[in-house]
Protein backbone atom coordinates (compact mmCIF):
# COMPACT_ATOMS: atom_id res chain seq x y z
CA UNK A 1 0.00 0.00 0.00
CA UNK A 2 1.73 3.19 -0.86
CA UNK A 3 2.57 5.39 1.92
CA UNK A 4 0.77 8.43 3.56
CA UNK A 5 1.81 11.35 5.14
CA UNK A 6 -0.41 11.08 9.12
CA UNK A 7 -2.99 13.54 9.26
CA UNK A 8 -3.50 14.71 12.45
CA UNK A 9 -6.71 13.01 13.88
CA UNK A 10 -10.17 14.90 13.49
CA UNK A 11 -11.75 16.75 16.65
CA UNK A 12 -14.04 14.65 18.86
CA UNK A 13 -16.49 17.47 18.04
CA UNK A 14 -15.87 16.36 14.02
CA UNK A 15 -16.22 12.61 14.85
CA UNK A 16 -19.13 12.89 17.13
CA UNK A 17 -21.63 14.35 14.47
CA UNK A 18 -25.13 12.38 14.06
CA UNK A 19 -24.62 9.95 11.29
CA UNK A 20 -27.24 7.27 10.64
CA UNK A 21 -26.12 4.40 8.59
CA UNK A 22 -27.56 0.63 7.56
CA UNK A 23 -26.12 -2.25 8.38
CA UNK A 24 -27.01 -4.21 5.59
CA UNK A 25 -24.21 -5.28 3.16
CA UNK A 26 -24.92 -6.76 -0.35
CA UNK A 27 -23.08 -9.86 -1.29
CA UNK A 28 -23.16 -7.86 -4.44
CA UNK A 29 -23.57 -3.97 -5.24
CA UNK A 30 -26.29 -3.26 -7.34
CA UNK A 31 -25.93 -1.54 -10.31
CA UNK A 32 -26.24 -1.13 -13.92
CA UNK A 33 -24.15 -3.04 -16.42
CA UNK A 34 -22.46 -1.30 -19.38
CA UNK A 35 -24.60 -2.15 -22.04
CA UNK A 36 -27.12 0.71 -21.36
CA UNK A 37 -24.45 2.98 -20.51
CA UNK A 38 -22.63 2.16 -23.68
CA UNK A 39 -26.15 2.38 -26.14
CA UNK A 40 -26.87 5.89 -23.98
CA UNK A 41 -23.48 7.34 -25.19
CA UNK A 42 -23.08 5.52 -28.46
CA UNK A 43 -26.49 7.12 -29.17
CA UNK A 44 -26.08 10.36 -28.48
CA UNK A 45 -22.67 10.35 -30.31
CA UNK A 46 -24.36 9.60 -33.57
CA UNK A 47 -26.71 11.88 -32.56
CA UNK A 48 -23.65 14.44 -31.94
CA UNK A 49 -22.03 13.99 -35.24
CA UNK A 50 -25.02 15.21 -37.37
CA UNK A 51 -24.59 18.46 -35.64
CA UNK A 52 -20.60 19.00 -34.99
CA UNK A 53 -20.90 22.99 -35.67
CA UNK A 54 -23.37 23.44 -33.03
CA UNK A 55 -21.67 24.00 -29.74
CA UNK A 56 -19.25 22.49 -27.94
CA UNK A 57 -18.81 19.03 -28.75
CA UNK A 58 -18.36 17.10 -25.77
CA UNK A 59 -21.10 18.65 -23.90
CA UNK A 60 -23.64 17.74 -27.13
CA UNK A 61 -21.49 14.32 -27.21
CA UNK A 62 -23.39 13.30 -23.98
CA UNK A 63 -26.60 15.41 -23.98
CA UNK A 64 -25.81 17.85 -21.77
CA UNK A 65 -27.84 21.63 -22.22
CA UNK A 66 -27.70 24.95 -21.28
CA UNK A 67 -29.21 26.03 -18.21
CA UNK A 68 -33.39 26.01 -18.36
CA UNK A 69 -33.15 23.10 -20.99
CA UNK A 70 -34.47 19.66 -19.17
CA UNK A 71 -31.64 16.36 -19.77
CA UNK A 72 -33.24 13.21 -19.89
CA UNK A 73 -31.62 10.79 -19.14
CA UNK A 74 -31.66 9.13 -15.58
CA UNK A 75 -34.15 5.78 -17.30
CA UNK A 76 -30.78 5.11 -18.63
CA UNK A 77 -28.03 5.74 -16.10
CA UNK A 78 -28.88 5.52 -12.45
CA UNK A 79 -26.67 6.24 -9.30
CA UNK A 80 -27.11 4.32 -6.68
CA UNK A 81 -26.37 4.81 -2.82
CA UNK A 82 -24.95 1.99 -0.76
CA UNK A 83 -26.82 -0.37 1.50
CA UNK A 84 -25.11 1.21 4.77
CA UNK A 85 -25.08 5.01 3.30
CA UNK A 86 -26.09 7.97 5.36
CA UNK A 87 -29.80 8.16 4.91
CA UNK A 88 -30.71 10.88 7.47
CA UNK A 89 -31.99 14.40 5.68
CA UNK A 90 -28.86 16.86 4.07
CA UNK A 91 -28.85 19.22 6.63
CA UNK A 92 -28.23 16.70 9.61
CA UNK A 93 -25.35 14.91 7.98
CA UNK A 94 -21.65 15.42 7.99
CA UNK A 95 -20.16 16.28 5.08
CA UNK A 96 -22.16 18.79 4.33
CA UNK A 97 -19.90 20.64 2.33
CA UNK A 98 -20.07 18.16 -0.20
CA UNK A 99 -22.73 18.09 -2.55
CA UNK A 100 -22.57 14.50 -3.86
CA UNK A 101 -19.90 11.96 -2.93
CA UNK A 102 -19.67 9.31 -6.00
CA UNK A 103 -17.58 6.02 -6.14
CA UNK A 104 -16.76 4.32 -9.61
CA UNK A 105 -17.24 0.44 -9.34
CA UNK A 106 -17.35 -2.04 -11.46
CA UNK A 107 -20.14 -4.33 -10.84
CA UNK A 108 -17.83 -7.76 -11.20
CA UNK A 109 -15.47 -5.74 -8.04
CA UNK A 110 -17.67 -6.47 -5.00
CA UNK A 111 -14.79 -6.99 -3.09
CA UNK A 112 -13.66 -3.55 -3.77
CA UNK A 113 -16.86 -2.35 -2.95
CA UNK A 114 -16.79 -4.42 0.17
CA UNK A 115 -13.25 -2.06 0.98
CA UNK A 116 -14.72 1.27 0.29
CA UNK A 117 -17.72 0.93 1.55
CA UNK A 118 -16.03 0.04 5.16
CA UNK A 119 -13.99 3.32 4.94
CA UNK A 120 -17.21 4.92 3.97
CA UNK A 121 -18.94 3.59 7.00
CA UNK A 122 -16.05 4.60 9.62
CA UNK A 123 -15.94 7.98 8.12
CA UNK A 124 -19.95 8.77 8.30
CA UNK A 125 -19.51 9.58 4.64
CA UNK A 126 -22.92 8.86 2.29
CA UNK A 127 -21.54 8.16 -1.08
CA UNK A 128 -23.46 7.01 -4.38
CA UNK A 129 -22.40 4.09 -5.60
CA UNK A 130 -21.51 4.26 -9.86
CA UNK A 131 -21.57 1.42 -11.74
CA UNK A 132 -19.25 1.44 -13.72
CA UNK A 133 -18.64 1.10 -17.70
CA UNK A 134 -17.30 -2.32 -17.91
CA UNK A 135 -14.09 -1.60 -21.01
CA UNK A 136 -14.13 -5.31 -21.20
CA UNK A 137 -18.04 -5.38 -23.21
CA UNK A 138 -17.28 -2.03 -25.21
CA UNK A 139 -17.45 -2.19 -29.38
CA UNK A 140 -14.08 0.24 -29.90
CA UNK A 141 -14.27 0.57 -33.06
CA UNK A 142 -18.05 1.83 -33.04
CA UNK A 143 -17.21 4.51 -30.26
CA UNK A 144 -14.36 6.07 -32.73
CA UNK A 145 -16.95 5.84 -35.40
CA UNK A 146 -19.51 7.70 -33.45
CA UNK A 147 -17.02 9.94 -32.08
CA UNK A 148 -15.65 9.41 -28.62
CA UNK A 149 -12.38 7.82 -29.53
CA UNK A 150 -10.16 9.23 -32.06
CA UNK A 151 -9.57 7.14 -35.05
CA UNK A 152 -5.96 7.75 -35.01
CA UNK A 153 -5.57 6.38 -31.48
CA UNK A 154 -6.99 3.01 -32.85
CA UNK A 155 -3.35 1.80 -34.13
CA UNK A 156 -1.42 2.61 -30.38
CA UNK A 157 -4.74 0.50 -29.24
CA UNK A 158 -4.27 -2.37 -31.24
CA UNK A 159 -0.69 -2.90 -29.90
CA UNK A 160 0.29 -5.69 -28.02
CA UNK A 161 0.50 -4.77 -24.10
CA UNK A 162 4.55 -4.90 -24.23
CA UNK A 163 4.60 -2.01 -26.73
CA UNK A 164 2.10 0.51 -25.37
CA UNK A 165 3.03 3.22 -22.99
CA UNK A 166 2.13 2.14 -19.17
CA UNK A 167 -0.60 4.65 -18.32
CA UNK A 168 -0.55 6.58 -21.55
CA UNK A 169 -1.87 4.21 -23.81
CA UNK A 170 -5.44 3.56 -24.33
CA UNK A 171 -6.57 -0.40 -22.93
CA UNK A 172 -9.80 -1.61 -22.59
CA UNK A 173 -10.50 -0.95 -18.79
CA UNK A 174 -8.97 3.27 -20.07
CA UNK A 175 -11.78 3.29 -21.92
CA UNK A 176 -14.24 2.05 -19.29
CA UNK A 177 -13.19 4.47 -16.72
CA UNK A 178 -12.81 7.32 -19.22
CA UNK A 179 -16.37 6.61 -19.96
CA UNK A 180 -17.35 6.38 -16.40
CA UNK A 181 -15.65 9.77 -15.32
CA UNK A 182 -17.67 10.96 -18.16
CA UNK A 183 -21.04 10.02 -16.81
CA UNK A 184 -20.44 11.56 -13.53
CA UNK A 185 -18.99 14.66 -14.84
CA UNK A 186 -22.25 14.63 -17.33
CA UNK A 187 -24.51 14.24 -13.75
CA UNK A 188 -22.90 17.10 -11.98
CA UNK A 189 -23.59 19.26 -15.06
CA UNK A 190 -27.69 17.78 -15.66
CA UNK A 191 -27.84 18.66 -11.83
CA UNK A 192 -26.47 22.17 -11.97
CA UNK A 193 -28.51 22.84 -14.13
CA UNK A 194 -31.50 21.92 -12.83
CA UNK A 195 -31.54 23.82 -9.98
CA UNK A 196 -30.49 20.66 -7.60
CA UNK A 197 -26.99 22.10 -7.04
CA UNK A 198 -25.39 25.11 -7.86
CA UNK A 199 -22.32 26.71 -9.55
CA UNK A 200 -20.17 26.80 -6.90
CA UNK A 201 -21.57 23.36 -5.43
CA UNK A 202 -18.77 20.35 -4.60
CA UNK A 203 -18.48 17.03 -5.51
CA UNK A 204 -16.18 14.46 -4.21
CA UNK A 205 -15.48 11.55 -6.63
CA UNK A 206 -13.46 8.49 -5.70
CA UNK A 207 -12.65 5.39 -7.79
CA UNK A 208 -12.70 1.65 -5.34
CA UNK A 209 -9.10 1.18 -4.73
CA UNK A 210 -8.75 4.82 -3.06
CA UNK A 211 -7.09 4.65 0.49
CA UNK A 212 -7.92 7.74 3.06
CA UNK A 213 -5.34 8.46 4.66
CA UNK A 214 -5.02 7.80 8.60
CA UNK A 215 -6.98 10.99 10.46
CA UNK A 216 -8.90 11.79 7.23
CA UNK A 217 -12.06 13.53 8.01
CA UNK A 218 -14.20 16.40 7.40
CA UNK A 219 -12.64 18.91 9.02
CA UNK A 220 -9.19 18.28 7.30
CA UNK A 221 -10.47 17.72 3.84
CA UNK A 222 -11.89 21.49 4.26
CA UNK A 223 -8.69 22.70 5.99
CA UNK A 224 -6.32 21.79 3.07
CA UNK A 225 -8.99 22.65 0.51
CA UNK A 226 -8.91 26.27 2.02
CA UNK A 227 -5.61 26.83 0.71
CA UNK A 228 -6.56 26.25 -3.21
CA UNK A 229 -6.76 29.50 -4.99
CA UNK A 230 -10.63 30.29 -5.79
CA UNK A 231 -10.02 29.95 -9.58
CA UNK A 232 -10.12 26.09 -9.05
CA UNK A 233 -11.88 23.79 -11.14
CA UNK A 234 -10.66 20.44 -10.11
CA UNK A 235 -8.67 19.05 -6.76
CA UNK A 236 -6.47 16.04 -7.03
CA UNK A 237 -6.09 14.92 -3.25
CA UNK A 238 -3.51 12.35 -4.75
CA UNK A 239 -1.72 11.48 -7.40
CA UNK A 240 1.58 10.65 -8.98
CA UNK A 241 4.34 13.16 -10.16
CA UNK A 242 5.38 11.62 -13.07
CA UNK A 243 8.12 13.80 -14.47
CA UNK A 244 8.86 14.95 -10.92
CA UNK A 245 8.81 18.82 -11.43
CA UNK A 246 5.29 19.26 -9.73
CA UNK A 247 7.58 21.11 -7.16
CA UNK A 248 8.00 23.76 -9.82
CA UNK A 249 4.27 24.63 -9.56
CA UNK A 250 3.59 25.54 -6.11
CA UNK A 251 0.92 28.02 -5.43
CA UNK A 252 0.06 27.89 -1.80
CA UNK A 253 1.19 25.71 1.08
CA UNK A 254 0.26 22.32 0.87
CA UNK A 255 -1.23 23.11 -3.34
CA UNK A 256 0.34 22.76 -6.46
CA UNK A 257 -0.66 23.48 -9.85
CA UNK A 258 -1.73 20.48 -12.46
CA UNK A 259 0.52 19.55 -15.20
CA UNK A 260 1.58 17.48 -17.87
CA UNK A 261 3.59 15.09 -15.22
CA UNK A 262 0.71 14.70 -12.79
CA UNK A 263 -1.67 11.32 -13.17
CA UNK A 264 -4.30 9.42 -11.79
CA UNK A 265 -8.08 9.86 -10.62
CA UNK A 266 -8.43 8.28 -7.59
CA UNK A 267 -9.73 11.26 -6.20
CA UNK A 268 -10.80 14.43 -6.57
CA UNK A 269 -12.78 17.64 -6.24
CA UNK A 270 -14.88 18.91 -9.14
CA UNK A 271 -17.43 21.38 -9.35
CA UNK A 272 -19.71 22.29 -12.55
CA UNK A 273 -16.87 24.06 -14.41
CA UNK A 274 -14.62 21.87 -14.14
CA UNK A 275 -16.97 18.99 -15.41
CA UNK A 276 -17.51 21.03 -18.15
CA UNK A 277 -13.91 21.51 -19.01
CA UNK A 278 -12.76 17.50 -18.56
CA UNK A 279 -15.89 16.60 -20.81
CA UNK A 280 -14.68 19.00 -23.80
CA UNK A 281 -10.95 18.43 -22.88
CA UNK A 282 -11.33 14.17 -22.81
CA UNK A 283 -13.21 14.46 -26.28
CA UNK A 284 -12.58 12.26 -28.60
CA UNK A 285 -10.30 10.37 -26.86
CA UNK A 286 -6.80 9.71 -28.03
CA UNK A 287 -5.09 8.79 -24.54
CA UNK A 288 -6.52 7.52 -21.08
CA UNK A 289 -8.67 9.97 -19.39
CA UNK A 290 -5.88 11.56 -16.26
CA UNK A 291 -3.42 12.21 -19.51
CA UNK A 292 -6.00 14.19 -21.28
CA UNK A 293 -7.42 15.95 -18.19
CA UNK A 294 -3.38 17.31 -17.09
CA UNK A 295 -1.17 17.35 -20.45
CA UNK A 296 -2.84 19.60 -22.94
CA UNK A 297 0.25 19.13 -25.30
CA UNK A 298 -1.59 15.80 -26.34
CA UNK A 299 -5.11 16.47 -26.39
CA UNK A 300 -5.14 16.37 -30.43
CA UNK A 301 -2.59 13.23 -30.32
CA UNK A 302 1.41 13.55 -30.96
CA UNK A 303 2.01 16.69 -32.26
CA UNK A 304 4.84 19.06 -32.67
CA UNK A 305 5.59 21.16 -29.42
CA UNK A 306 4.61 24.99 -29.60
CA UNK A 307 5.91 28.05 -29.16
CA UNK A 308 5.47 29.33 -25.49
CA UNK A 309 3.32 26.43 -25.07
CA UNK A 310 3.58 25.65 -20.69
CA UNK A 311 3.74 22.74 -19.02
CA UNK A 312 1.15 23.20 -15.94
CA UNK A 313 -2.40 22.80 -17.13
CA UNK A 314 -4.46 25.99 -18.33
CA UNK A 315 -8.19 24.19 -18.79
CA UNK A 316 -9.61 22.29 -16.47
CA UNK A 317 -7.83 24.70 -13.83
CA UNK A 318 -6.43 22.25 -11.72
CA UNK A 319 -4.91 21.75 -8.42
CA UNK A 320 -3.43 18.77 -6.55
CA UNK A 321 -2.89 18.57 -2.94
CA UNK A 322 0.82 18.06 -1.66
CA UNK A 323 1.68 15.80 0.64
CA UNK A 324 -1.56 13.83 -0.53
CA UNK A 325 -4.61 12.86 2.08
CA UNK A 326 -5.27 9.53 -0.02
CA UNK A 327 -3.40 6.80 -1.95
CA UNK A 328 -4.27 4.13 -4.67
CA UNK A 329 -4.61 0.86 -2.66
CA UNK A 330 -1.91 -1.26 -5.55
CA UNK A 331 -1.35 -4.08 -3.18
CA UNK A 332 -4.65 -4.78 -2.22
CA UNK A 333 -5.86 -4.76 -5.90
CA UNK A 334 -5.03 -5.75 -9.17
CA UNK A 335 -5.33 -2.92 -11.87
CA UNK A 336 -8.17 -3.19 -14.54
CA UNK A 337 -7.12 -0.32 -16.46
CA UNK A 338 -3.56 -0.61 -17.43
CA UNK A 339 -2.26 -3.20 -19.19
CA UNK A 340 0.34 -4.56 -16.63
CA UNK A 341 0.38 -4.25 -12.89
CA UNK A 342 2.07 -0.86 -11.34
CA UNK A 343 5.70 -0.82 -10.64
Amino acid sequence: MACLPRIPAAPASISAQRCTAGSARSSRPAGLGSEAPLRLISGLGAAWLCSSRAGPLALRLLGCRGPGRSVKWRSAMQVHAPARAVSTASSTLPWRSLERVYCVNLDRRPERWNFMQDQFEQLQMPVQRFSAVDGRTLDVPHLADVGLIAKEALPRYYLPNEQKLFGTDLTDGGIGCALSHMMIWRDIIARCNSGAATSSSMFLVLEDDCQFGDGFSEEVLGERLRQVPPDWEMIYLGGQDLMHRQHLYEVAPGVRRLYKGFRETTAYVINEAGAKACLEVCVPMHWQVDTHINDESLREGLRPRREGEQEYTMRPRGYCLWPPIVAQSRDRFKTDVQKVEHD
